[in-house]
């Protein structure tokens, strides 16, 4: 079964503006927790404030690489791939990890569309990497810790 893009980009969409709302709570209650009185350091080893300063920091960049995956997907059309593999590609491979994947610009959750999951990845992934460029029907070779592991893309949406 084939997914529709159109329905598949709609479903992202979606998906990530959930995601976003979710993350963009958990940022402020982290940023709250890193001014807080009560995390206020009460001695040099005492590293609660430094902590969560680190975890709101580390919830405000994955906010906006969020909010520009938002911002691609709301702008961009769900076109055909036609010079092979490029970003806004759904792509099915075989391999030792079968299945359909979305070139986005950085990686994302699964998203289930008509019941096919299809998993968002970036281009500086190793495997969004050795796939750019790729047509239907090619093969292509990834490094990985055990090796270099062939794929074959399969469809290309």
């Amino acid at each position: 079964m084939t997914p529709d893009k159109l329905q598949l980009f709609d479903a992202v969409r979606a998906t990530l503006d959930a995601e976003l709302a979710a993350i963009e709570r958990v940022a402020a209650m982290a940023r709250d927790e890193a001014t807080s009185e009560e995390t206020r350091s009460e001695g040099k080893y005492d590293t609660r404030a430094t902590e969560a300063s680190y975890l709101a920091r580390g919830q405000a960049v994955r906010v906006a690489e969020l909010r520009g995956l938002c911002a691609w997907f709301r702008e961009r059309e769900p076109l055909p791939s036609e010079d092979g593999v490029a970003l806004g590609s759904v792509v099915r491979v075989s391999g030792p990890r079968p299945g359909w994947l979305l070139l986005a610009p950085t990686g994302g959750p699964t998203v289930q569309v008509a019941g096919i999951a299809v998993r968002l990845i970036s281009p500086d992934s190793p495997l969004g990497k050795a796939m750019l460029g790729v047509e239907q029907g090619d093969s292509f070779e990834v490094e990985g810790p055990q090796g270099i592991v062939s794929y074959c893309v399969e469809d290309l949406l």
